[in-house]
């Protein structure tokens, strides 16, 4: 979608707003989400497990701050459509080496469907080493600084299910969520084709991808411990030709997968906390390496499983 057609989208969802000023409601809220990641090895040849080979790998931080105005907005008056809404969020993701405001659009028809779209314009800078926005360099398989703007645009449907909806009880809460998405991402100033890196992970060019996750959950009558489950993921470009030809034998359109066990607590009414342990594969070469900078210029041969991380993430609402 072109920058004129979005920004058109934007006012016009923002000219309505006053029609039904009587009826808007807002909220605030504050999340807090830190990761952090065991040292893995890589491994050469086909799909295989790698080992933790140290304590420490890194963490990752990062608040978000996110002001919604709600808006309902009934199709009729069946219990199905009468809820309906739209919700405006306008974000500010906020990292040590990175800021990132974002703006989205999000129309809820039925109680388990959920579309949105939304536009994040960010950039990023070095500190200490870390390196929020840099361009790859196939010369010197290194990442030098760069100063420009990192842009992402995307649409996605949510599809939700709650079987206690349909079986009333406590202990009848199974709930799946499914979320296709799409999005273009790039970096200003890095040409079509050439590799980028943002918020310190590598390997990235300009291109549309897709991002999908599947969470199988069930919903405890706890007031603390609320829902327990496993989140699948999938992600990567849908198209290899978004890179290089210098780069065709890394595998362009490789998916990353991810599988994740999570829990989710309250306290209150106006925190949560989420936590997940996540399992994720990356792409696997035939030649032995222990750099992933040079991993562009190697040749693609499998999928590697390897412990992730564990993730804490803490919502607070005003």
């Amino acid at each position: 979608m072109k920058k004129s057609k979005l920004l058109a989208i934007i006012s016009a969802a923002l000219m309505i707003i006053p029609v039904f000023a009587k009826d808007v409601k807002t909220s605030f809220s504050l999340t807090t989400d830190f990761a952090y990641k065991p040292a893995t090895a890589f491994v050469s040849g086909p799909t295989h497990f790698a080992p933790v080979t140290g304590v420490y790998g890194g963490v990752e931080g990062r608040i978000v701050p996110d002001f919604c105005i709600s808006l309902p907005t009934p199709l009729g008056e069946s219990w199905l459509v009468k809820n309906a809404s739209v919700d405006f969020d306008f974000k500010i993701e906020i990292t040590p080496v990175t800021i990132k405001p974002a703006y989205v659009i999000t129309f809820t028809p039925l109680p388990f469907l959920v579309f949105s779209s939304g536009i994040e314009f960010g950039t990023g800078w070095n500190l200490f080493g870390l390196q929020g926005m840099a361009l790859y360099n196939p010369e010197t398989w290194t990442y030098s600084d760069l100063k420009a703007y990192f842009y992402k645009t995307y649409a996605q449907g949510v599809f939700q299910f709650d079987l206690g909806a349909v079986i009333p009880g406590d202990w009848t809460h199974v709930l799946m969520m499914y979320t296709y998405q799409v999005y273009y991402q790039s970096i200003t100033k890095a040409p079509n084709g050439d590799i980028w890196m943002w918020q310190c992970s590598g390997n990235k060019v300009n291109g549309s991808s897709n991002y999908q996750s599947l969470i199988l959950a069930y919903g405890l009558p706890n007031d603390v411990i609320k829902r327990v489950g496993v989140m699948c993921e999938l992600e990567g470009l849908y198209s290899s030709n978004s890179y290089k030809s210098d780069y065709s034998n890394f595998n362009g359109s490789f998916k990353n997968i991810s599988i994740s066990p999570l829990a989710q607590f309250q306290f209150g009414e106006k925190d949560s906390l989420n936590a997940a342990i996540g399992i994720s594969s990356r792409r696997s070469f035939k030649e032995e390496h222990t750099d992933g900078n040079i991993e562009p210029k190697l040749t693609f041969q499998g999928r590697e499983w390897y412990l992730y991380r564990a993730a804490l993430s803490y919502k607070h609402s005003f």
